[in-house]
């Protein structure tokens, strides 16, 4: 791909979300395999990266950016997101399920 392609709308679509999405779950694994979260099959369970990158990655306020430098952030800003995931599973592990 043109390493200066250029986003300029969201959602992102096609080929671009594809690959954003691609690298969202090789990054999350690798964050996984760091972090060793206590419920790591919850935590698994609450990750989606498609809306990860549909809903946290960038905004518009972001627009224009560079493809590239926009999915370095990826990189960048993951590892929060997983840790919190993390803390979320650990959440609803330790919380008894009421059925009403």
């Amino acid at each position: 791909m043109d390493s200066h392609a250029i986003i300029a709308s969201l959602p992102l679509s096609g080929d671009d979300r594809a690959e954003f999405i691609r690298a969202a779950n090789h990054v999350f694994e690798c964050i996984i395999e760091r972090i060793e979260p206590n419920n790591e099959e919850m935590t698994r369970s609450l990750w989606d990266a498609g809306h990860y990158v549909d809903h946290h990655l960038l905004n518009e306020a972001m627009l224009p950016i560079e493809r590239d430098y926009a999915l370095s952030f990826i990189d960048a800003f993951l590892v929060s997101y997983v840790v919190d995931l993390a803390v979320e599973a650990d959440k609803l592990v330790a919380e008894p399920q009421t059925v009403n």
